[in-house]
């Protein structure tokens, strides 16, 4: 019996977290069984909810692992009941399977082979879908997809990637002229309020949305820029979208700059994403 009890941080990185987990179980039509799952994350994509192989059990939207949570982590590893070794090693489960997603999270054993499920698996709901279709399915161009991620951002690794907007506007202005004399646009999404200029006729941004529907729509750009972050990973994951990542206000971006991931931190060129723990900073190698 496999158990996914652990979960971790926001939406993105829960979801690089349980993808591995989710493409061995599919792999090996193992059932899983995923306890305290948060509730909103769950209820975002209800076709997740219906897959056979998946049991979501006591999910609720506690910021705090519950009293049961506890007790079930702390179970799983006083009695090394925990999955150490890598996904593709790991033949057959036992009695009690424990997985900690997060430890698995660079795990990419199925994700490849079991992608087109995990994709159907998280579509989310088709009020979103058909919200985010609007802008795009009459929209015979480039879109370019600018995260523009602020909040916690301002003091995470000392701010070191929260980038001003003067900074993001001069990436478009590359970007412009990298595909100069083609229909292009940028769907501008942020976590804090970005005022677009009156006279950027080709930015835009999705009317009342949200961070799924954003998540999405950038999933159905053409190109992506953004910060470092596991958000804008999995957008360039799940929609197949080649991804810039914005290390330093300076950046110089050309069209090589751009690549798909393929699992997290891992680029389809083979370029890892990676922190440099001392500097408390990111580099591509």
């Amino acid at each position: 019996m496999l158990l996914y009890v652990k979960h971790y941080a926001q939406m993105c990185n829960r979801l690089w977290a349980f993808v591995p987990a989710l493409a061995y179980a599919l792999h090996r039509q193992q059932r899983m069984y995923v306890f305290f799952a948060g509730k909103k994350y769950v209820d975002a994509f209800p076709h997740l909810k219906r897959c056979g192989m998946l049991r979501f059990m006591l999910s609720n939207d506690s910021p705090e692992p519950t009293f049961l949570a506890w007790r079930f982590i702390t179970f799983s590893e006083k009695f090394n009941l925990e999955i150490k070794k890598d996904l593709r090693n790991l033949d057959e489960v036992k009695l009690l399977s424990f997985i900690d997603g997060w430890q698995h999270r660079n795990d990419k054993s199925f994700i490849a082979e079991q992608k087109p499920k995990i994709v159907k698996l998280l579509r989310p709901a088709e009020s979103i879908v058909s919200k985010v279709g609007k802008y795009f399915d009459d929209f015979d161009g480039i879109t370019v997809g600018v995260h523009i991620r602020r909040g916690d951002y301002k003091s995470y690794l000392g701010g070191k990637y929260y980038f001003s907007d003067e900074c993001y506007l001069h990436i478009v202005e590359q970007i412009r002229a990298l595909y100069e004399g083609q229909k292009i646009r940028f769907l501008i999404c942020s976590n804090e309020k970005f005022c677009i200029s009156e006279d950027a006729c080709d930015m835009f941004m999705i009317e009342k949305s949200d961070g799924i529907t954003d998540l999405y729509a950038l999933s159905r750009c053409d190109l992506i820029v953004g910060p470092p972050s596991s958000y804008s990973q999995w957008a360039s994951f799940y929609g197949d979208v080649p991804l810039c990542l914005i290390l330093s206000e300076k950046i110089n971006v050309d069209k090589e700059s751009f690549s798909k991931i393929v699992s997290l931190d891992l680029f389809e060129n083979g370029k890892r994403i990676r922190l440099d723990e001392q500097k408390q900073e990111y580099f591509i190698e």
